[in-house]
């Protein structure tokens, strides 16, 4: 399969023993956090020593000034660097209306677009809690600059009665990054365990998704109690049981 599965480098405690062991479970894709300097091309090289490559930063947005500043420098730091997706769960700020805080996404958006970037906005409430509100969102902000990072257990852990196909369904078009995360289904439940061992219909979120030809990137984002007090050597197995699922369901080689 050519879909472009990657973990959060968060997963290994942003230890650099990563850039050595995910190869050989088959990941050659990183999203990286935000290094203190702003300066992404340490890690990138890094990562093409490794043969591996930097699929996305990650970062919050707090819509306030001190915030959105910051948040422009990662922009043009990430383009510098050759990163195109920034995963950016958004926050509004209490001083901002809705459409006060959309006007300061459509800003973000359009820097983002200029400099060739895709801010994914995360599953995340207030602006992308669900489906058909991300589709709003998005609608409303109408920049190339702005889609959606679909994550398969947030959907559950922020609404309740709800399933996540439905909600991909609703706004597969937009999505351009995904988060693969399990879940036990319970709304505001931590209980994220190995991929396959959850209620996420995972085959089928593939299926939609590669139907609207989406490869990537597919970033495994292991927390809760599957590696909160883990070690490495256990967080790693975590990786490795999660890529067998993978394999096992055949979206991965």
């Amino acid at each position: 399969m050519s879909n472009i599965i990657a973990c959060r480098l968060s997963v290994y405690q942003e230890s650099e023993e990563a850039f050595r062991l995910l190869p050989q479970v088959g990941i050659h894709a990183l999203e990286v956090g935000i290094p203190e300097t702003l300066d992404f091309t340490p890690l990138v090289r890094k990562a093409e020593s490794h043969g591996m490559k930097v699929t996305s930063a990650a970062t919050g947005l707090h819509l306030d000034p001190e915030n959105r500043e910051r948040f422009e420098d990662i922009l043009r730091s990430a383009s510098e660097a050759g990163i195109r997706r920034v995963f950016a769960s958004i926050k509004g700020h209490d001083k901002l209306s809705r459409e006060e805080s959309l006007s300061q996404i459509r800003e973000l958006a359009r820097l983002a677009h200029r400099l060739r970037i895709i801010i994914c906005m995360e599953t995340h409430p207030p602006f992308a809690t669900h489906g058909d509100l991300a589709r709003e969102t998005i609608e409303a902000v109408d920049s190339p600059g702005l889609r959606f990072n679909f994550d398969t257990a947030n959907i559950y852990y922020y609404n309740e009665g709800c399933d996540a196909l439905t909600e991909l369904r609703k706004c597969v078009e937009f999505v351009e990054s995904v988060h693969l995360k399990e879940t036990n289904g319970a709304y505001h439940s931590d209980n994220f365990p190995a991929l396959g061992q959850g209620i996420v219909d995972f085959p089928n979120v593939f299926r939609i998704l590669e139907e609207r030809g989406f490869e990537g990137p597919y970033t495994l984002e292991l927390e809760g109690q599957l590696t909160e007090g883990k070690n490495l050597v256990e967080r790693h197995e975590a990786v490795r049981a999660c890529m067998e699922y993978l394999r096992g369901i055949g979206v991965t080689d």
